[in-house]
């Protein structure tokens, strides 16, 4: 029978070494990979955050501006010289979030001959907004009468439309060299604002013994989410005892969305060509030999609000990239990457030589 030597119980604690953690591994950290795993799941909510703010913000409304020019440069026809001249815009925008609608009501009244366009009253209907308005300029500088040109806007703007408010009055630039001839009636305060949104009655009346009364609504107020300009008589009814009167006004009003967008819902169909309705036009020389061309067109660009849009999905963009690249760094960088690009002497100048 074979006898095993039990060593003594002293011996047996001196021949089994105490065990210590290996040098120079370091312990993995548990919470090293949630902690990654957190960041890269932050910046991808946060990218989808962005790409959707930029889908949902409102945006500026890019359909086509429209232009009304009416009136300008009315000259005597072959039946003689000018007698009469009338001409009114009443523009109506409504403008909620991306939607809009306008209509356009125009008169023209010029005798002898039709005004540049035919004589009568339009309407037109359009999806895009007016922000254009020229009439009565370079007329009627051949005979002493009377000229009457007016501009009525209303802008009702969705509160929800980006740059709807603040409200500010309208800048003016009127009746600069006017009534010069002497003997005459100048009812107008003259102003040199620079960058206007009415520009009337510069250079005008100044043939001696007339009257120019020109006006800008005091209440006029304007926004930015629909820029106007307005620009009408000037350099109109120079010749002596011509009688020019012309207004402008620019009212806007600030609305509930709701109210905006069931006026744009309920508007009425937008016309291709303006819609005439015959008027009893006084003429020496028949309306009809003028065609009925519009006076309002249509011209590409957009309306002045701010659209803040693209920069969110910049934004979103950088943020994504951000993601992807803890993703690589994560899974391809050795784990010593930092160690090393910090005991890299990345700015370390040659030695100068002696």
């Amino acid at each position: 029978m074979r006898s095993h030597t039990i060593p003594a119980q002293g011996n047996l604690a001196q021949s089994i070494p105490a065990t210590s953690p290996a040098q120079g591994i370091p312990a993995p950290s548990p919470a090293s990979r949630p902690a990654w795993r957190s960041m890269v799941m932050a910046l991808m909510f946060f990218t989808s955050v962005f790409s959707v703010a930029g889908l949902a913000l409102p945006t500026t409304a890019q359909a086509a501006t429209m232009v009304v020019d009416q009136c300008n440069v009315h000259v005597p026809g072959a039946g003689g010289a000018t007698t009469a001249l009338k001409c009114t815009v009443t523009v109506v925008n409504t403008i909620s979030g991306t939607s809009t609608h306008s209509r356009t009501t125009v008169t023209r009244l010029c005798t002898i001959g039709p005004c540049s366009s035919a004589n009568g009253t339009f309407v037109t209907d359009s999806v895009s907004l007016v922000t254009v308005i020229r009439q009565c300029n370079g007329s009627d500088n051949d005979a002493g009468h009377a000229i009457n040109c007016y501009v009525n806007v209303i802008n009702n703007i969705g509160r929800d439309t980006p740059d709807a408010q603040p409200l500010t009055a309208p800048t003016v630039n009127q009746c600069v060299g006017s009534g010069t001839g002497g003997g005459g009636v100048l009812d107008c305060t003259p102003s040199t604002a620079t960058g206007t949104t009415i520009t009337q009655c510069n250079g005008s009346g100044n043939g001696g013994g007339g009257a120019v009364h020109c006006t800008a609504d005091p209440q006029s107020s304007v926004s930015r989410a629909i820029p106007i300009t307005v620009t009408q008589c000037n350099g109109t009814g120079n010749p002596g005892g011509a009688v020019l009167t012309c207004n402008a006004s620019v009212i806007t009003r600030i609305t509930d969305p709701a109210v905006a967008a069931a006026a744009v819902a309920a508007a009425p169909t937008p016309t291709a060509t303006p819609t005439a309705t015959p008027t009893a036009t006084p003429s020496a020389t028949p309306s009809q030999s003028a065609p009925a061309t519009p006076a309002v067109s249509t011209t590409s660009g957009s309306t002045g609000s701010t659209d803040h849009s693209g920069l969110l999905m910049l934004i979103a963009g950088l943020v994504l990239v951000a993601a992807i690249g803890a993703l690589l760094y994560r899974r391809y960088a050795p784990k010593d990457l930092f160690a090393r690009l910090t005991t890299m002497d990345l700015f370390r100048r040659p030695a100068r030589k002696h």
